[in-house]
């Protein structure tokens, strides 16, 4: 009876066992399933962190130059110092006596950099830095004095030699969430990822200590400069732009100012200015407002400078001609609706030809020439000027506005619109749109890359093919119009003399919560020279003047003091 329990008791063991030994041997196979599949990676990450050290190569950021090579944004290569506790061989209390008056900005500041350096190397880790940024001959002074366990990092930081001169053309380098360096706005944001290049690595093997081992794997992974960019801005057209632009602002005591130089054939940006404006090297110390460029960023209603546009639009059609006389759209107010439209001086022209309604500035002229033209082609004509569209200019933050097309086009929008008001369109977009009509009804897109270095070789910006928007006849007649308009107009007054300038006055009241004050305008410019064979492009407007509100008294004279110094500076 013994016996028999007995081996019942056996064979159940040997049972259990036999179970057991699976189930374990399963537990066994999951939990190395787990650490070596799910957490694999993370382990060999770890392992190799505990026996790797690497190092980041930092990699030099292009430059952007003038069209001449003048520097306007550059790398200046500084250095990082750090130190190895293991290889340090003098004590860190003269360490840190040795170091300090070498780092400190000032010699007033020696103590309080002592204090610092001591803090850092009482910290409880092999590698710590000691000072970031350290210019050439600061590393140099340290380097003479031979002390081991001291190391170096290239380190780059952008600076801008100019100050604020193109500021909102060139944007400026800060730090992104990682903290790492990152492009902002203006050709800094669009180029970011061709400018920074690529940063490199030195992976190499330690031991438990930290110190490297000689035999050990090595890996270099080499930094990649980034590129860098010729644009077509001019620097001393720009200095003189941003100058005259800087006077103007006092005498008329505006708010902010706009000016865009273009040569008319190609739409190569010479100069682009706006203000208020910054300075790139210290951002920070600037109202952050400051930092997009208004003139690819900014919607305006253009005003009486559109004007232009539209009767060019009109003559390519030829639902009229420049000697083409207005009915009785223009002997008085006209209504539509609730809305009363006005001419700027309350004065009308009773069969006046299409001529005169440029030179007068004639907004119910306008409104007869929008009826003619109707509100398909009106449509039709700001999708072929570019409007509600990018540009495509190089330059980070450009505004598209909005397309209108035809259904969009009230009898009130019709009106309004045809001399420049309920509508916002950017200073980049009206002066490619008014550069048509200076180059023979060619739309020419507007570039501000010339070129691109990359490794050594220069990549030529290629242009893309002008879109014919008007017929060379309906421009030649639009610019005989607008040279009748400078030289009877207003402004006239102004003109320099020796020269014929096809241009444009405009005054535009700025919407404010749904209604229009009567007190706040842009005042603006708009035009080509010489106007037989032009040269250039110019748009200049003022905000908020307060000497004059009116186009002809305040943006006129400074876009003629502006031509007149472009012209001096071609002799």
């Amino acid at each position: 009876m013994y016996a028999t329990n007995n081996s019942s008791v056996t064979i159940y063991r040997l049972h259990l066992l036999s179970l057991l030994v699976p189930f374990v041997a399963f537990l066994i196979v999951v939990r190395l399933f787990y650490w070596q599949i799910i957490r694999g990676g993370d382990l060999r990450d770890q392992a190799n962190r505990q026996h790797q050290d690497v190092i980041v190569l930092a990699s030099e950021r292009g430059s952007i130059y003038d069209q001449h090579g003048e520097l306007l944004a550059g790398t200046q290569n500084l250095y990082h110092l750090f130190v190895y506790k293991p290889q340090l061989t003098k004590d860190k209390f003269e360490l840190v006596n040795v170091l300090a008056p070498i780092l400190a900005t000032e010699s007033s500041a020696i103590n309080q950099t002592r204090d610092f350096l001591a803090a850092r190397i009482g910290l409880d880790s092999n590698w710590v830095s000691l000072k970031h940024y350290l210019s050439p001959s600061q590393k140099q002074s340290i380097e003479v004095l031979n002390i081991k366990g001291l190391g170096f990092e290239d380190e780059f930081t952008r600076f801008y030699p100019e100050a604020s001169l193109s500021s909102q053309v060139l944007g400026f380098v800060g730090s992104d969430l990682a903290g790492e360096p990152q492009g902002y706005f203006g050709l800094e944001g669009y180029f970011d990822r061709q400018l920074r290049g690529r940063e490199g690595k030195v992976t190499t093997e330690k031991d438990a200590r930290g110190a490297p081992i000689l035999i050990g794997r090595y890996n270099l992974s080499k930094n990649i400069s980034g590129r860098s960019l010729i644009t077509t801005i001019n620097k001393k057209t720009q200095y003189l732009v941003e100058s005259l632009l800087r006077d103007g602002l006092d005498r008329y005591q505006a708010k902010a100012g706009n000016v865009i130089v273009m040569e008319s054939s190609t739409g190569k940006i010479l100069a682009m200015a706006a203000f208020p404006n910054y300075d790139p090297g210290h951002f920070s110390d600037f109202d952050n407002s400051s930092y997009r460029n208004p003139n690819v960023a900014n919607l305006f209603e253009p005003g009486s400078i559109f004007k232009v546009l539209i009767m060019a639009a009109a003559l390519n059609e030829k639902v009229l001609t420049p000697e083409t006389i207005c009915d009785d759209t223009c002997n008085g107010q006209i209504s539509i609706g609730q809305y009363t439209i006005k001419t700027w001086n309350e004065k009308y022209y009773s069969g006046t030809n299409m001529t005169d309604v440029i030179v007068h500035s004639d907004n119910t002229g306008m409104v007869f020439v929008g009826r003619k033209l109707g509100k398909e082609r009106f449509a039709h004509y700001l999708s072929q000027y570019g409007f509600g569209k990018l540009t495509g200019i190089q330059l980070q933050d450009e505004a598209p506005g909005s397309e209108k097309i035809e259904s969009d086009l009230k009898d009130i929008d019709l009106a309004t619109n045809s001399f420049g008001q309920g509508i916002a369109v950017t200073p980049i977009q009206m002066i490619t749109a008014a550069n048509t009509i200076a180059n023979q009804g060619l739309l020419v897109k507007p570039t501000i890359i010339e070129k691109i270095i990359s490794g050594g070789k220069e990549i030529e910006s290629k242009p893309e093919p002008p879109l014919k928007v008007l017929e060379p006849e309906a421009a030649n007649q639009m610019r005989d119009i607008m040279i009748a308009a400078v030289d009877r107009g207003e402004a006239k007054f102004a003109k320099p003399k020796g020269v014929q300038i096809a241009g444009k006055t405009g005054t535009a009241q700025i919407p404010i919560q749904g209604h229009y004050d009567p007190t706040k305008t842009i005042a603006s410019f708009i035009g080509f020279f010489p106007a037989y064979d032009p040269q250039f492009t110019v748009f200049v407007s003022l905000t908020e003047p307060q000497t004059s509100q009116w186009g002809s008294e305040t943006a006129a004279p400074l876009w003629f003091s502006i031509a007149s110094q472009l012209l001096l500076q071609q002799k």
